[in-house]
């Protein structure tokens, strides 16, 4: 299993071998512009707390001002996963929360928001509108709110991309953890 997790507070986004070795630490931002009729995680709002699964990955040739170099595919940890990884003693559950990785969170909470999936992207179209201008498409651009998914600098999301790229192929399980509440 790899583990990926995004630590809300700290701004950054850390992925962890099947070893637990840490193969990435980058910044990250998963502020979102609060619109939209599903508060407080729905869309268009922050992605809640917990642990789903990165399902696959689109990489963009060229890099587009949306996405940058592309974008990770995040949906719910449904419960044949879930229940491989207990199996495998990877998680454990802890009332109606699982612990992966020391991490306690609950599984999935997507759906229960009206989401079916959300990405880890790059990019930033907002960013050609400021004044001066600012390059959505620049190695390391400023991280702007999106959608409610999660914002890497390019250059990082980048090297994430190609990580993660083996994992897809086999396919392997990869858990993606969402820690801490957004701020208010």
């Amino acid at each position: 299993m790899i583990h990926v997790v995004f630590e809300r507070r700290l701004g950054r986004l850390a992925a962890y071998g099947p070893d637990g070795r840490l193969w990435l630490l980058a910044e990250a931002n998963g502020e979102a512009r609060g619109v939209g009729g599903r508060s407080p995680h729905g869309p268009g709002y922050p992605v809640a707390p917990g642990h789903y699964r990165l399902l696959g990955q689109v990489e963009h040739e060229p890099a587009t001002a949306e996405d940058g170099p592309g974008a990770i595919d995040v949906g719910d940890l449904d419960l044949a996963t879930l229940s491989r990884i207990v199996d495998a003693g990877r998680a454990r559950p802890r009332g109606r929360a699982y612990e992966i990785a020391s991490l306690v969170a609950p599984a999935g909470e997507l759906a229960r928001f009206g989401r079916s999936a959300i990405v880890i992207h790059g990019g930033g179209p907002s960013l050609a509108h400021l004044v001066p201008p600012e390059d959505p498409l620049a190695p390391y651009q400023r991280l702007t709110r999106g959608d409610g998914g999660v914002r890497m600098h390019n250059a990082d999301l980048a090297r994430l991309m190609m990580i993660l790229r083996p994992a897809f192929a086999e396919p392997a399980t990869v858990v993606f953890t969402v820690i801490g509440e957004p701020s208010r």
